[in-house]
Order: structure tokens, then C-alpha cells, then sequence
């Protein structure tokens, strides 16, 4: 006998006791000895995701042990046409016969066979369709900002609509150090020693920590399929251009996230050779020196135009960042007056996501064709793209923010971590390291290091 119910909810087992109860009354009346039973419960056919027990009995069947095998109904047997041809291949090989508590097929004729199949499309189509009703009603639900299941969201009670006061600030935070620089490995280092733990109760690692932070509900927006299709119905943790800053950052591809690299330059991969544009990397020096050092220096990728003692130019663009954070004016740094207007990027964002669902509708109808609904979508989706880059950036938080103002900026900037001086040059500055005009010369020239400011 075999038995096999997709979903048992609360672990009871009652749906595969009654298939087993039937189909022990359907053996009783032909006669046959029940020599084993095969249950997957709780387990799905439409996946084709692998049944213990069902390749358990299709072993016992190839090894000759079983004569029949009794179901409770087709569908409880297969949802997959390809796994219905491979049986009907093993019962003819091995003269297999089928029972079903529901009428029976007999596999050993064209007609019986052709019977199973139309049986074994039907539910096929059946496991399709409720596909299509669940994931429309998923749609419907993430357009109409509902809530989904799961286990509770950091930063939010259980059900995911209250925000938890605590654990709220610990999200924010927690994106303004990602935002300032702040390594994900250093964050999660910092919530694990405060003893904050995941909504699961584990400790923290980089990849627990960047996934909290890519969370779309985090500033209360809903998606569907990875895309966000509007507002949600909890409030936000933080404002959405916070939460697109800080996937700016984190999807940046050239951000490095293996957990084993940890550079100890400034500029390595932030500045430019001056003269093929492409960022410096720090390594040996390709030869020994005759005072018998070999130092770290930077080269340009093609190992071809300019190599510098990397020493001499971080501490050169450290002193400088330094000058220009101690002016009187460095306060002015901290103000974008060409930031666009946070709520009105948010409202044509929306405004946009509502015209594609609505262009969606209108072909549906008839309305459009495939070609002027190509036509729009992309242009809608090309504005959307822009307009959430813009959100991203008036989100990004004030790297500068605790170093401009300090008493003593100096002392400020010797306590920043590594990764946080590494932002704060980007931010303010472009550098540039020219090739010497000397081939050979060894003493720093500080006129081949340019700097261009980004905010002067």
C-alpha cells in the first residue's frame, strides 16, 4: 500500500490513516496480503522533490517483493506525468498490477494505460491551476500591502506589523553603520557582544546582518517575486531612502564581501592610475631593495603605468582629509542643497508602480498591444530605475557626520575604524597617482597624487 498526503498541518497523520484504513478494506476484498506499507506524509508529488517511501517501494518493486500496489487514489500515487510514464515502464517489466480505492487501472492494456495518463494530466492541470490561484492571490495580497507568514522579522513582534521598540533601533543603527562604512562582519561582531540575537535566537554573521538590511518591509514596502509593488500596511522601521542607500551600497559589485579579505591600505581599489583610470591594487614590491626592505606598493591592475610606496600616499590623503575636515566651513559638507525632495521621489515612484500594474490590465483587456505595452513598459520602468537611484543617494547617511565638528578632528580620525576612514576619503575626494616623470626616482613626490573634491 502506499499513502501520501501533500500537507498534515499539525503533524497528526490523520489524512494518510484514512487512505491506509481504505485501502487495507480495498486488499480485504481482492484478496491480497498486505506485505508493506509506504507513507509520505506530509510531503508534496508536484515538486518533484524526491518521496522516501515512494523510492523505497519502487526498490522493493525492481527487487521483486511486491505483486501489487493499492492506492488510495491516482493522484496520491503521481502529479507528474514523467513519473507516471517511469511507472507504467516498471509494472510492465515486472507485471505489476495497480489498485485503486477509486477505480482500478489496469496498466497491462493500451486502454488501461491511457486511462492512468488522462488521470495523471487531470491532476496535473488541478496542482497547476492552484499554482495560479495561490500566486494571484500572493500578488493581490503584496499590492494590497498585506503581510505574509514566516518567522517574525527582526525589528517587528510576532505577526510582523508592530515594530518592537528595541530591536527598531538596532535596524536603524545598524544602517547607519552600514552606510557609514561600517564592515557587515564589524556590525554583527558589535550586536553579538551587546548579546542582541536574531528573531530565531542565533548570533549574528555578516550574511544575517546584510540580509536584514536588504528587507524591503524594513521601510514598509511590500514586494512580490523580489520586485516592491508598492507601500505595506506596517509602518516603517526606516524612511525608503535609507533602505535604497543601503542596497546601493550592498549590491555594489565591487564591494568586497569575502569574509577572508581585509585590506590594510586606504586607497587600495579607491584610487585611480593617472593613466589608464583604473584603481590601484596594494602588493610587494616586485624586488627587494638594497637597504633590504621590500614594501607594500601600489600598482595600477595592468601592472604597467605607475607603482608608489603606499605608505607615503595614505599618509599624504589622510593629512589632507584631516585639513580640509578641520576648516571652519566643514560644516557645510554635511548640507546637499541639490538633494531632491525625499517625498516627492517617493510619491512618482508609487505613481509609477501603480501605471505599470494598470498598463498590465489594459492589455489584458485588449487595450494595448504586445508591442505598445513593451513600449511603455520600458519606459516607465526606465524612470522607475532612475528614480529609485535618486532615492538611493538622498539616503546615504553623513559619513562625515561624526568627524566634522569634532574638538580635536585629528583624534577623531585616528579613532575611526579602517573602513570608515576608507568611506570618508571616497566621499570627499578623487585621488589620482600620476606615473614619475623620472623612470627609477625613489623619493615621494607628493605633486603625483591628484586630488579632486567631491564636496569642496
Amino acid at each position: 500500500m502506499y499513502a501520501r498526503i501533500s500537507q498534515d498541518r499539525n503533524g497528526s497523520a490523520l489524512g494518510v490513516t484514512r487512505q491506509r484504513e481504505d485501502c487495507e478494506a480495498y486488499a480485504s476484498r481482492r484478496g491480497w496480503r498486505v506485505v508493506e506499507t509506504y507513507i509520505d506524509n506530509d510531503v508534496s508529488a508536484s515538486n518533484g522533490k524526491q518521496r522516501p517511501a515512494y523510492m523505497r517501494m519502487l526498490a522493493d518493486v525492481e527487487a521483486g517483493k511486491v505483486d501489487a500496489v493499492v492506492v488510495w487514489a491516482l493522484d496520491r500515487l503521481h502529479r507528474r506525468p514523467v513519473e507516471l510514464e517511469r511507472f507504467i515502464d516498471l509494472a510492465d517489466r515486472h507485471r505489476l498490477a495497480l489498485g485503486s480505492v477509486g477505480g482500478d487501472v489496469d496498466l497491462s492494456t493500451s486502454a488501461g494505460r491511457l486511462h492512468a495518463r488522462i488521470m495523471g494530466s487531470v491532476a496535473r492541470h488541478e496542482t497547476e491551476h492552484k499554482g495560479e490561484r495561490q500566486a494571484r492571490a500572493a500578488q493581490q495580497a503584496a499590492q494590497d500591502g498585506k503581510p505574509t507568514g514566516g518567522p517574525r522579522p527582526f525589528g517587528y513582534r510576532p505577526g510582523g506589523v508592530e515594530p518592537d521598540p528595541v530591536e527598531a533601533r538596532e535596524v536603524r543603527d545598524a544602517y547607519r553603520a552600514v552606510l557609514a562604512g561600517t564592515p557587515l562582519r564589524e556590525i554583527a561582531r558589535d550586536l553579538n557582544r551587546r548579546g542582541v540575537t536574531t528573531s530565531l535566537g542565533n548570533p549574528w554573521g555578516p550574511t544575517q546582518v546584510r540580509a536584514m538590511l536588504l528587507r524591503a518591509r524594513n521601510a514598509a514596502l511590500r514586494t512580490f517575486r523580489t520586485q516592491v509593488v508598492g507601500p505595506a500596511s506596517w509602518p516603517a522601521l526606516v524612511d525608503e531612502s535609507t533602505w535604497r542607500a543601503a542596497v546601493a551600497v550592498l549590491s555594489d559589485p565591487s564591494r568586497k564581501t569575502s569574509p577572508g579579505f581585509a585590506t590594510r591600505w586606504l586607497m587600495s581599489s579607491l584610487a585611480r592610475c593617472g593613466v589608464c583610470g583604473e584603481t590601484v591594487t596594494s602588493g610587494g614590491a616586485a624586488r627587494t631593495r638594497v637597504d633590504g626592505s621590500r614594501p607594500t606598493v601600489y600598482r595600477c591592475r595592468t601592472r604597467k603605468h605607475v607603482t608608489r610606496d603606499a605608505a607615503p600616499v595614505d599618509d599624504l590623503v589622510s593629512r589632507i582629509a584631516v585639513e580640509r575636515l578641520s576648516r571652519p566651513d566643514a560644516a557645510a559638507l554635511l548640507v546637499d542643497d541639490d538633494a531632491p525632495d525625499a517625498g516627492e521621489l517617493r510619491a512618482e515612484a508609487q505613481t509609477l508602480r501603480s501605471r505599470l500594474e494598470t498598463l498590465a490590465v489594459e492589455f489584458a483587456d485588449g487595450a494595448l498591444t504586445a508591442g505598445q505595452l513593451r513600449a511603455a513598459t520600458e519606459r516607465l520602468r526606465s524612470r522607475l530605475t532612475s528614480v529609485e537611484a535618486a532615492q538611493a543617494r538622498t539616503g546615504r547617511a553623513p559619513v562625515l557626520g561624526d568627524v566634522v565638528g569634532a574638538d580635536d578632528v585629528q583624534k577623531a580620525w585616528n579613532g575611526l575604524p579602517f573602513d570608515r576612514k576608507r568611506a570618508v576619503i571616497d566621499t570627499l575626494m578623487a585621488v589620482t597617482i600620476d606615473p614619475e616623470h623620472v623612470r627609477g626616482r625613489r623619493e615621494f613626490d607628493p605633486r603625483l597624487i591628484r586630488i579632486e573634491w567631491r564636496q569642496s
